[in-house]
């Protein structure tokens, strides 16, 4: 929707944003707690609609590179401005996170104890982070560069890694747990977990690998029957997932859209 700005410019454009967001806020603060929630659905109501009737209308060819005059029906040309202004409401949904993020830990330094250290590292990794990131937009620099991959990928990439390293002993024991044989379901599942290993490692394929790669026999080898289970088993499995979680989420779509969802602030506000 907007060119892109650097300077002086975007430091204008990113103050004018705030001061607006600012004012909306302002405004929606003075309107009568009893009508919020009647606003918010009115609006969330009509961005579904506009979805909604875009996609189901009757249409004519939308655009395409060989084709960019071809239109789709009335509503395709809005499409785009109206998703550039999703994108503005997903960045403001960020910030938000970052002012409630900010309020749980400045609770924490106020009040003490043993978490206030681990808040006073997360304020001032996040101040850090924020300013080298866009010192390296603004000022493409050598030395910037270097200290942002020194942060980003040299730190956090690092902690990330190390982190998800310590999920896995987690998974290993809940694996555990889950593979012990009480009831048939967990019989399968042990069953079919061990032929999956040993069809990965080395040493159950050369256990089988005298069999026939052809065949009847050749299911009996390790690997054969892993990736019979990968393909087949696991893929159908999957599938079934999938549409139980379309038809799941396509439901609190339809509550989120007509306003029928429970246990929401609102709620809570009476």
């Amino acid at each position: 929707m907007f060119a892109p700005q650097h300077g002086a410019a975007w430091v204008t454009r990113v103050l004018i944003t705030v001061l607006l967001f600012a004012v909306v806020v302002a405004v929606l603060q003075m309107v009568p707690r009893q009508f919020r929630k009647y606003i918010i659905q009115a609006v969330t109501f009509i961005g579904g609609a506009f979805f909604a009737l875009e996609f189901f209308l009757p249409v004519h060819p939308a655009p395409t590179a060989a084709n960019p005059k071809a239109v789709g029906n009335f509503i395709t040309p809005f499409v785009d401005p109206v998703s550039n202004w999703l994108t503005i409401v997903s960045a403001f949904t960020v910030g938000l996170g970052v002012i409630n993020l900010s309020g749980v830990h400045l609770k924490r330094l106020t009040r003490g104890g043993n978490n206030a250290l681990n808040s006073g590292v997360f304020f001032v990794s996040a101040i850090v982070m924020c300013f080298i990131g866009i010192l390296k937009e603004e000022h493409p620099y050598t030395i910037n560069k270097d200290i942002f991959d020194i942060l980003f990928s040299g730190a956090l990439t690092t902690l990330d890694a190390t982190m998800f390293s310590i999920i896995a002993f987690y998974i290993v024991s809940a694996a555990y747990r889950a593979f012990r044989v009480r009831s048939t379901e967990a019989t399968i599942l042990l069953l079919t977990a061990v032929l999956v290993m040993m069809g990965q490692i080395a040493v159950g394929q050369f256990i089988t690998h005298k069999l026939p790669p052809t065949g009847a026999l050749s299911f009996l080898r390790f690997e054969v029957s892993r990736q019979w289970i990968l393909d087949i088993a696991n893929t159908a499995a999957v599938r079934a997932i999938g549409f139980g979680l379309g038809i799941g989420g396509l439901a609190v779509a339809l509550r989120l859209w007509l306003g029928l969802e429970r246990g929401s602030y609102f709620d809570s506000q009476g």
